[in-house]
This record gives structure tokens, sequence and C-alpha cells, in this order.
């Protein structure tokens, strides 16, 4: 029989809408996330459980999101906050109230081969506030960590592309590396942090104390920065956000060279003995006086009288820029997580072609293949770029207004002066090509049997290749005749490690083994042709086969590092807690006899809050902890050995008349027990939170001593050789820190967060040679290597100042005004290096401190940072004396200074500065204190409401602006306090200060 059916259009519809309900659900759930003050937790993750369905919080706390099952949970997250799962229920509206998660407490860290909770921590690691300064015009990472940290000390970047020097809890070594250890997602990295997007960091945690740094051996004496990249989150939707923002910079001084005016002034002044009238005390101007009279070159007077009043300051100097644009997506579903990134820096100096670019990409990926293994790999690509040859400032001081940089016909001056100096244009016009581009591909395997919980095997195998090149030609090179050259370099490393891992607990015991093993190879190359004396550089740096005189050379080296370590931590309860940790290096730049060291430590830790015993109201948290380890510095690769060089000494004839043969000759001599430089030391710590969790912090004590000093010592000259490497000596290094973060204020729709942290640290010199030739029972002093028995590294060990000799002071013999009144030591009426210096101070800082604030207000937040550095009564000196070609009147004549330049003369009787360019039978130098306090850090963002940012289709969207280096207090004269030392104050590129606006959105 058959049978048959119709059904109109809307029937079909009605009855694949049933069919389609009947096999799937579709609710949506909206709701509200609260804190414990009740207030909209803004920016908090809602996702279904096991999916990548996701949102997140609005500004008021409120969400919305659709869920594919009747039985669904959502899981809660925020960071602060204890994450909750919420079973749906077939509701429709969900209110949610997060308790704040303990940070003291819960926050992991990255520790070295592993992660740990901070309340299990036995050592001194300290992690960086990254949030606090996402808005300020930083290229690297590192300036974000600047001042932010207890005993981790960055230099001051005053060029484009900068990379800080970074510095951990002082100086402990005299020739060794200085450097810390950086660690980029487990893998050593030998490089510019500057080269890593700082949008693309997860967390920095430094490595400070000897337990701490032990799982590193041989290279964790200075210390150790963890570096993690971002990743995705398992089950979160991709996630789409583009951060962009533009910074316009200049000095943080405003300093102008002298214009025509008074460069004059400065001339009659340096000739104030003819240019003004005895009788007036050579204030009053000497009608009869000419610059003619002056030592004046023939062109700089030319221009006297041509009027000329040229601002080359002005016109070697540019706009100073910063743009930063970055792109990245994340997200992962239940078995893969994936992050990829593109960033694109571009910054501008204050002097002409001090640019720099760098372009990165990176993709980190893992993804759980099956229940026992993980794969992953952390690859990314740097590739930056420094343009062109910016000019000396020293060229540009040693200018001056009455002459010009181009002749009538257009060409530029050589020696606009008409001395040695070469015109400060001509190295802007060089052709030049640098560029470095770094590949890193760290790959990664995890494996855990299943029969053995708690059991886990890591392989990471990583890879770093860089590339170097550096081209560079100059019509102007070798004598006006030409030069150009090119220069070809490579470096590769690898690492290999073998991470074995055991987790168990039982009761309220709790067990971390780690056992590692592994290998790290480095090999560098290079190749570099030049060549001086060119018919003509139309090819510029191609065609090196031009020049009448063509050099070639090459080089090449190979370090190996082998390693072994094992670490057991355990912890009953979270109460008593012990880790002990065993390293073992080999490393082939030491002896023979010395090819390997032991670096053991351990560490103790009690918590006394969870004691039955310690009730005592207000105090949360307490924890006593203290460590005691030993770590290692490396010697630079071959110093061991005896190695030969082919110098032009080393040429030899066969017979008359014969050829020029290439020889070699020994340059060095070998120390077969040459060793590790190794550093012992203590950390005892403190880490408490009081008033339900509103106030934490710690506060830490180190003593360390540095042992087996690498040390160049010097050689009787019968020996052939200046001097040998060699382990001698010991320093000392102790000091205090603390980190103090509170919650003043969290009520309402405002909250205050308050962060203060305070860094001291002392070191001396213990012991160098030991000896004591003039039987005072005193150990001798290197006064000529500025090291001084019981005194610390950077002291100071010159003349005593008093002022400057004005006309009518009584002075010593040799002595003039406008030279230093210089301290007769011992009253022999005359000054002599060997009797009148004496100790002045030192250049180390007497202590450090920053404060952050973060304060927010509904959908605005307000964050500022202040950065301190102090000398105390005699510390963190400097000399502050104008450098440059003043050491003749001919030379201060014809050279120019910066307008805070301050010389003494007869009209300015309280200058700073003596006049260098008059001679006196003893040199002298004033150090000043370089203190200041900085507001080194402010930004002010905006965050879109949810209904605002769905309008442009965006899930987040964040408008803010910043500053940098907006004020400075100092009484510091001349350009930055924090220019350096060995670099002259006044010549110095200047430290910048920044505004920057910019705009971060999420889709």
């Amino acid at each position: 029989m058959k049978m048959t059916f119709t059904c109109k259009p809307t029937q079909w519809l009605w009855a694949l809408m049933l069919l389609w309900t009947t096999g799937t659900f579709a609710q949506t759930i909206k709701g509200k996330i609260i804190d414990e003050n009740q207030q909209g937790l803004p920016g908090v993750n809602v996702v279904e459980k096991g999916t990548a369905n996701g949102t997140s919080t609005d500004a008021n706390g409120a969400f919305s999101i659709n869920v594919t099952g009747k039985e669904a949970v959502l899981v809660l997250s925020f960071v602060g906050y204890t994450p909750q799962e919420i079973s749906v229920n077939n509701r429709t509206s969900l209110n949610v109230t997060m308790k704040t998660d303990n940070r003291l407490l819960n926050e992991v860290v990255v520790v070295g081969y592993g992660t740990q909770k901070k309340k299990d921590l036995t050592g001194s690691i300290a992690s960086a506030d990254l949030v606090a300064f996402k808005e300020s015009p930083n290229v690297s990472i590192l300036q974000s960590l600047k001042g932010s940290l207890p005993g981790l000390t960055i230099s001051q970047t005053n060029r484009a592309g900068d990379e800080p020097a970074i510095n951990i809890r002082g100086t402990s070594t005299l020739n060794g590396n200085t450097a810390p250890l950086i660690i980029v997602d487990g893998i050593i990295f030998n490089g510019r942090l500057s080269d890593i997007n700082p949008s693309d960091v997860a967390s920095v945690d430094v490595l400070k104390d000897p337990s701490s740094k032990a799982v590193y051996g041989s290279q964790a004496a200075n210390g150790v920065v963890l570096v993690t990249t971002k990743t995705g989150r398992t089950a979160q939707k991709p996630s789409i956000t583009y951060s962009g923002s533009y910074a316009i910079s200049n000095p943080t001084v405003n300093a102008k060279l002298l214009r025509r005016d008074a460069f004059l002034e400065k001339i009659r002044d340096i000739n104030y003995l003819n240019a003004f009238t005895k009788e007036s005390g050579y204030t009053a101007a000497n009608p009869a006086w000419t610059f003619a009279n002056s030592e004046l070159f023939p062109v700089s007077l030319a221009g006297v009288n041509s009027t000329n009043d040229y601002d080359w300051y002005s016109d070697l100097t540019q706009n100073a820029l910063i743009t930063n644009h970055n792109l990245s997506i994340s997200g992962g579903s239940d078995k893969t997580n994936y992050f990829m990134s593109g960033g694109y820096t571009n910054e501008k100096g204050l002097i002409r072609n001090d640019d720099y670019g760098r372009y990165t990409i990176r993709i980190n990926l893992d993804t759980e293949v099956t229940k026992w293994l993980t794969l992953g790999a952390n690859t990314s690509g740097s590739f930056t770029n420094f343009f062109k040859d910016a000019p000396d400032m020293n060229s540009i001081v040693g200018t001056n207004p009455l002459v010009l940089p181009r002749d009538e016909n257009g060409n530029f001056r050589i020696n606009p002066i008409g001395d040695f100096q070469v015109n400060p244009f001509l190295s802007a016009e060089n052709d030049r090509y640098e560029v470095q581009s770094r590949l890193v591909g760290n790959f990664f395997g995890i494996v855990r049997i299943p029969s053995i919980p708690g059991f886990s095997y890591r392989l990471n195998f990583g890879h770093n290749l860089k590339y170097f090149k550096n081209y560079a030609a100059s019509i102007y090179g070798a004598g006006q005749t030409g030069s150009a050259s090119k220069n070809d370099a490579t470096q590769y490393e690898q690492t290999l490690d073998n991470i074995f891992n055991y987790k168990k607990s039982f009761g309220k015991h709790n067990i971390d083994v780690t056992a590692l093993y592994g290998y790290n190879i480095a090999k560098f190359n290079n190749t570099a042709a030049s060549g001086t004396g060119f018919s003509d550089l139309n090819l510029s740096y191609n065609s090196l086969q031009q020049a009448e005189i063509q050099k070639i050379s090459s080089s090449a080296w190979q370090e190996n590092l082998l390693y072994q370590m094992g670490s057991v931590a355990y912890n009953y309860g979270s109460k008593y807690l012990v880790k002990a940790t065993v390293r073992r290096d080999g490393f082939s730049g030491f002896s023979a006899n010395n090819k390997t060291g032991i670096f053991p430590s351990i560490g103790l830790g009690w918590v006394l809050s969870e004691e039955s015993f310690f009730k005592v109201p207000g105090i949360d948290y307490l924890k006593i902890r203290g460590s005691y380890g030993e770590n290692g510095n490396k010697v630079g690769r071959y110093s061991s050995l005896a190695r030969v060089a082919s110098t032009d000494d080393s040429k030899y004839v066969f017979g008359d008349g014969g050829m020029t043969s290439i020889g070699r000759s020994v340059a060095s001599l070998a120390n077969a027990d040459l060793k590790w430089e190794r550093t012992r030391g203590i950390n005892i710590g403190l880490d408490f939170a009081i008033l339900k969790n509103r106030i934490d912090g710690n506060i830490e004590y180190y003593n360390s001593n540095t042992n087996d000093l690498l040390w160049q010592q010097t050689l009787p000259q019968t020996s052939g050789f200046a001097n040998v490497f060699t382990n001698l000596g010991q320093i000392n290094n102790t000091g205090i820190e603390f980190m103090l973060h509170g919650q003043p204020i969290k009520t309402g729709d405002l909250s205050w967060d308050i962060t203060v942290n305070f860094t001291r640290n002392r070191n001396k010199v213990v012991t160098i040679l030991g000896e004591d030739k003039n039987q005072d029972g005193v150990e001798d002093d290197l006064i000529a290597s500025g090291l001084f028995i019981g005194k610390p590294i950077g002291t100071i060990y010159d003349y005593k100042t008093a002022g400057i000799y004005q006309l009518a002071d009584e002075k010593l013999a040799g002595f003039q005004a406008g030279t230093y009144r210089i301290e007769d030591l011992n009253k022999d009426g005359k000054i002599t290096a060997a009797d009148d210096r004496q100790i002045l101070g030192n250049t180390e800082p007497a202590y450090l401190f920053g404060i952050q604030n973060t304060v927010s207000y509904k959908q605005f937040t307000l964050r500022a940072f202040i950065n301190s550095v102090q000398g105390g009564k005699s510390s963190y000196l400097a000399g502050n004396a104008p450098a440059g070609n003043y050491g003749t009147p001919g030379n201060a004549t014809n050279s120019n200074w910066f307008d805070f330049t301050d010389f003494w003369s007869p009209r300015n009787p309280n200058g700073i500065h003596p006049n260098p360019w008059v001679p006196t039978p003893a040199g002298g130098r004033e150090f000043f204190q370089r203190n200041f306090v900085r507001l080194q850090d402010i930004s002010l963002s905006y965050n879109l409401s949810e209904k605002t940012a769905k309008k442009i289709g965006a899930s987040n969207a964040k408008l803010f602006v910043s500053g940098k280096n907006l004020l400075t207090l100092t009484k510091w004269k001349g350009w930055d306090p924090e220019v350096g030392l060995g670099v002259s104050s006044v010549n110095a590129f200047p430290v910048m200060k920044s505004y920057s606006f910019g705009v971060e959105i999420t889709f």
C-alpha cells in the first residue's frame, strides 16, 4: 500500500527545528560577578567547561553566554581571586561572589626547571608586576623592571635600541662576568633581552639568593632572570588583541650649545687677563682687546667678522619618537593551546641617525597528544636594524657657532673649525647597514607514565641562531681616500635538557624531586673584509676589490657546558619546608685540572602562622626562611690556555732579501690550575601577611663571600708577559631588602593599591694578593687597580678639593685662579699623588627605593611609579668635570659647550668647574652625588564599557596616555644623573622623557 504525506513549508521548518532541539540545547545565561565588597569585577573569564565557548565580564562585572548543554559548568577565573566552577542547572541568571586569593600564598612563580607556590619557597625569588608598566613607552622588558624589584638594578638608556645593563645584589667579582644568567622559556638565552617583544612576556622572576640560584650552578653567581612568554588558555575561544602606542620624547634636561653671543662671552672669559681690565677685577671689558688677540683659529675668527651664528645642535638632532604596534591571537581547545603574535617597534633617538627598528614574530604551541604525552614549541624571530651612523656628541660639542658645516659650493667642510676635529655631519652621511636577526626554536615533550602517578619526564631541545651583518662605507674615511667594510657573523647555541620530576603527597607530607642532565653548546664565526683608498664609492661596500689596500680577517670560537642537577623539596603541611640542591657543571673554558665544579645548596622554612600555639590577632601569615648555597662564575673561553697571535712582531725574513713571512708568537701564558670563581652565601627572609591579607611583604638579609676571584695578575717583565689569568682574593657582599604591598582603599568604585621596595647593598674587598710589603701588619692595597682592603669596589681615591682658587686667594706654588684648591694632606706645602690623595667615597649607591601606586575609579586606572637612588653621606659619587678638548686655552677657545656648563671666571666666581686649560702641578676632580627621585612612569587608562566596546565589535577596549621620566628631582648639574660612570656627564647622550598615547582592543 502506498502512502503519501504532504507538508507545507512552514511545517517542514518546525519539524527541522524540533529535530535540532531534541539533539542539542542552547540557553543564554546572564549574570554578574562581584567581589567581597559587592563591587562588580571587570575582565573575569567565563568559560563553559570542556569547550572553547567563553566570554568575559564588562566594566560592571556583567556577562552573557550561550551554553550548549543542560548540565553545563561555567569556569570562572580572574587574577587575584580563587577560581570557581558553577553548575548551570537550567538556570538563566547567576550572581557570583569571588573570594580574594591570597597572592602571597598561592601565587605560582618560576623557580628554574619548574614552578612552585610562593608559600613553599625557602629562597629569595622576586616576581615582576608587568601590568603596572604595560602602558609605558618601553622598548625593552628591562625598562619595565627598572627600580621595581628589590635587589635588581637596571641602568638607564639614552640611545635608541640600547640594552640596559643588569645587576642583581651588587658586584661580587673583579674580572669575571657581571651579568646575570638569562633564561627564556626554560632555555639559556645569551643575547639581548631587547630582542624580545615586551608584549609577548607573561612573567619575569628573579632568583637572588644562593639556594634558589644553585639549580643553575656555574653561571648563577650574578643571579638569574627567568622570562616566560605567553601561551594560550585551555578551552578559550580565539582572542585577537591589538595594541599600539605613539610616543614623543625630548631630553630630561633642556640644554643647548652656546650660541654666538654667549660663545663670544666665554672666549672673553677664557682670555680674562687681557680681555678685561685688571683695575675692575677682570670684570669690565678692555677696549683695546679684540678677538684677533685670542687663539681663535682663522676660520672661526672669520666667523666673528661675518656674524655667523650656526646652530649645530639643532641641525644635528631630530624629533625623538617611539612607535609600537602589536597584534596577537591566542586561544585553545581542551587539548591544544596556542599564542601567535607579531610586533613592530621603531625608535628615533635625539641625535640624527640614532634610529632603531625591530620586527618580532612568535608562535607558542602545545598540545596534549595523548593522556601521557604533550608536545610543544616556543618559537620566535627578531629582526633588528640600527640603520645608520649617528654623530658622536663629543664631535658636536667640538664645533662652534662661528663656523658653518658647508663651504660656498655646498660641500661639507672636513675640519670646520680648522683643527683635527672632524665635521659631525660626515658620520651621518656614511652608508651603513647594521642588522641583527635572531631565530629561536625551543621544542619540548612531556611524558607522564599513568602507572606512576606524579612522575613526568620533560625533554627541552633549544636552538638559538643569530646573524650579524655590519656593512659600512664612507667617502670621508681613511683621510678622505674612502673606506668600506663588510662584517658577517653567526652565533649558534644548542641546549638539551632532560628533566625528570616526581611529585608525591601522602597525608601532610609533600615531596617534589627533580633531576636534570643537559648540555649547552655555543659556536661563533665571523668573516670581515675592509678596504681603504677608493677611486669612487658608487657601489658603496659592495665592491671592496676596488680598494688600494685590502684586508681580510676571520675568527671563530666554540664553548661547551655540560651539567647535572638534583633537587629535593619537602614540606609537611606547608608548615615545615626543606629544599636541597646539588649541581655539577663542566665548562670547556677552564683548565684541565678544574673542568668541573660542584655547587650545593639547602633552604629551610618554617610557617609559624600554621602552628597551633601561634594565635596573634591581625597576623594572617608569617614564615621564616633561611638558605645557604654555592654558585659559580665562568671565565672567558680559552683563558686557561697559552694562546698564539699573528702580529707584526711575529713576522720574520729568511736570509738577505728574502720574503717576509707571517709568523706566530705566544701571546698569553697557560694556567693549568685556573678554576671556578665561587660565591658562598646565606639568605634569611621573613614573609608576612596581616590585616586579613590587606598588607603583605617580605624582608631579606643576605651575606656572601666570593673566593678564587678571576684576576689578571701582573708578572715581572723578565717573564716576557704582562700578566696571567689566575685565582686570588675575596669579596664580601651584604645587603638588606624589603617589599611591602598593601591596599589602603578598596570600597565602592574606588581602590588604591601600593607597593614599596627598598634595597641596600654593601660590598668590600676582603683580600687580594695577601701581600704586606711595608710590614705594617695590614694587607697592601692595589692602588693602581683602585682596590682597597676593607673598602667597596668603586672606591674613589683622589685629591680632596675645597672649592676653586679666586683671584685674591693665597695659592700653593704652581696653582692659579680658576684651578681647584686641593687639600695639602701632609701639610708640606706641595701637592703630590703619593702623599695627598685620600679615599673620598665610592661610586656605589647607598640605597634604592621604588614606590608603585595604582588607583582605580570605575573605568579609570591611574598608575604612578617613583624610582630613586640615594648615596647617603659618601656614596653614589661621580666626577662632573666637562669632557672635551679643553686642555689648552686654544682648544677651549675654539670648542663649544652646553649652557649648563659652569666654568669659573672672574665674572662667575661661584662656578663649579675649574678651568682645565690652566696648567697645575696636580690634577684633581671634584665628586658630586648623583642622588635623584624620579617620577619614572605614569599612566592613565580608560576601559570602555561592554556596551560601547560591542558597538565596535570588541569584547574589551582600552585607551591610555602615559609618560616616562617626566620629573626628576636632583642637585646634579648637567645631563641626567643616571648617564653613567666612565662617560662624560656633559658630552654623553641625554636621557629622554616621553609622552605617549595608545590603544588596546580585544576581539
